[in-house]
């Protein structure tokens, strides 16, 4: 009787492959533990890092509103507060001075500085607060303009000018409370007058608004 040849069955290749990758890792067992412990040790420092960066700029936002409900505070008759405006600034400048924070309170302190009348320490600090936010595209243009008006008041109000004919609504009730402020310098305070009144008439729920009720009742 003639015996039938019986074929080898050829290996399965995930079996083959899955078998291989066994030997790899038993021999190289020291290996894949030191690299499982780098990323849980790389995704802990991340989380961490987030984490802090989230808690820092949540930290810093509160200062600065805190400052800033202090400088919304200062009277504008006599400037009475504006020392303590100055200190709350300086607070969020000390503590958060990696943060946009940090950029905008050298602007406010500029502002503080301008109703001193100390051009030179207002000038200081607007230039260093423009230079922290000059990326940032919704509030470069208007203190740009600020630093421009603080250098030259009348290259100040053609730049407000020029800004205001682009009709940004999220930029004019700003624009238009600084252009106030400069005709004020100028001591144009009939065009003070008229571009506060047309701001509140334009814009009666900003806080521009508000500033300007209360400018208002300086000037008439």
């Amino acid at each position: 009787m003639v015996k039938k040849r019986v074929e080898a069955e050829s290996p399965d290749p995930f079996v083959q492959a899955a078998s291989q990758a066994l030997g790899w890792a038993s021999r190289h067992r020291l290996l894949i533990a030191t690299v499982v412990v780098l990323c849980l040790a790389g995704a802990a420092a991340v989380w961490g890092w987030f984490s802090h960066k989230g808690a820092y700029n949540r930290e810093s936002g509160l200062a600065f509103s805190q400052a800033l409900r202090v400088y919304h505070g200062i009277d504008p008759s006599t400037h009475e507060g504006i020392d303590a405006a100055v200190k709350a600034f300086r607070e969020v400048v000390r503590r958060y001075p990696n943060s946009l924070w940090a950029s905008l309170a050298h602007l406010y302190l500029g502002r503080c500085y301008e109703l001193e009348g100390e051009h030179a320490k207002a000038e200081g600090e607007l230039a260093t607060g423009v230079q922290g936010i000059k990326n940032k595209e919704f509030f470069f243009p208007q203190w740009l303009v600020a630093l421009t008006g603080i250098q030259d008041p009348q290259k100040g109000i053609e730049d407000l000018k020029a800004c205001l004919k682009q009709e940004n609504p999220f930029l004019e009730p700003y624009l238009r409370y600084n252009l106030a402020l400069l005709y004020q310098e100028r001591g144009d305070i009939k065009d003070a007058v008229k571009t506060l009144e047309d701001l509140r008439g334009r814009f009666p729920s900003s806080p521009f608004a508000q500033e300007a009720a209360r400018l208002l009742e300086v000037l008439k």
